[in-house]
Formats: C-alpha cells, sequence, structure tokens
C-alpha cells in the first residue's frame, strides 16, 4: 500500500466514525463534561487530531475507539486544569455571580469596562475567603449545587449555609470596593 492510500484508508476510517458514532461519542462527552459547549469542543478536538495524525491509523485497527480515547484524554486534561487551577485558590465565576458580586460592590451595569478588570481581583478575594464560605459560594453559585442538596451533602443545615454565602458575597464586595478605590 502506498502512503496516499494509508491516508484515503484513515480518512475513510474517521468519516465512518464521525457518522455512526458522534451523537454516542456526544453523549458520553456531555455527561462528563462540565457543560455542552465543552463537550462539544472535545468532541470536535477529538476528531480534529485524528484527521491531523491519519498517518498513524495505518496502525491502528479500530479508528472509533482510538477517537473515543482522544476525547477521554481531552477532557480529563480539562478536569485536570480546572482542578489544579481550583487548589491554587483560581475559580471560574459565572457572569450572574459576577454580576450579583458587581453589584454588590457598587458598580452598575455602566461601568462594563471596570467589570472585565475584575478577575483577578476577585480570584485574590476568593484565595482569602474562609474556607467553609468560599466552599459554599463555589458549590451553590458555580457549581448549581442547591442549599438543599448541599445541606444533606454536609450536614449543615441551609440557613447556616446562605449566611456564609451572603457573608462570602460580603467580602468580596468589600474586597472589591477597596480594589476600585485602589
Amino acid at each position: 500500500m502506498t502512503v496516499d492510500n494509508n491516508a484515503t484508508l484513515a480518512r475513510q476510517a474517521i468519516a465512518k466514525a464521525y457518522v455512526e458514532r458522534k451523537t454516542g461519542f456526544l453523549a458520553w462527552a456531555k455527561h462528563h463534561a462540565p457543560d455542552d459547549e465543552t463537550a462539544e469542543d472535545a468532541l470536535q478536538d477529538a476528531f480534529i487530531r485524528a484527521i491531523a495524525n491519519g498517518n498513524a491509523f495505518q496502525v491502528v485497527e479500530d479508528a472509533a475507539a482510538w477517537i473515543f480515547s482522544t476525547l477521554r484524554n481531552r477532557l480529563v486534561d480539562l478536569w485536570r486544569g480546572r482542578d489544579a487551577r481550583r487548589r491554587a485558590g483560581a475559580v471560574d465565576l459565572s457572569p450572574e455571580i459576577l454580576d450579583e458580586i458587581a453589584v454588590a460592590a457598587g458598580l452598575g451595569p455602566e461601568a462594563e469596562l471596570l467589570r472585565d478588570g475584575l478577575d483577578e481581583a476577585l480570584q485574590t478575594a476568593m484565595a482569602a475567603l474562609p474556607a467553609d464560605q468560599r466552599e459554599v459560594l463555589l458549590a451553590q453559585a458555580i457549581e448549581g449545587i442547591t442549599f438543599k442538596e448541599l445541606a444533606a451533602k454536609t450536614g449543615v443545615p441551609i440557613d447556616t449555609l446562605m449566611a456564609r454565602k451572603r457573608r462570602a458575597v460580603r467580602k468580596l464586595a468589600a474586597a472589591l470596593a477597596y480594589w476600585m478605590e485602589d
């Protein structure tokens, strides 16, 4: 077989895997990714890597298994990176939470340019929060865990969890107000 013939066979195997397995791959990725957009990006990345490494397929017997392995590894890399950032004190905050904190700090919608620069100050302020306040804020506001679910999981009363979140938001607002003055 020639190199061109191998490349053609590889492209056919990738195309076949895409047609036959895309829906299943995407469903699996959505179940294991933090959100649908990340799942779709990881799947696209897996197929792009397959196409880019088409020459490797001459030794791969099951293209779908290779693509799935690439997809799984990509999601693992994403989770590891996210966990490493979280252990370092970094937090991915949703725009809604940023808005809530910005409003509590006195920033209105007209101050959107200032809000874009809040991320670093917010990361520092989040890292400085007491662990119990930071964890309830992350769990409830970032991960979407309800207060009821969090109370059941931790054994801490809902009122206590709500108070911790409220104190965390106030402390973040105070830190951001200080940042604005600086």
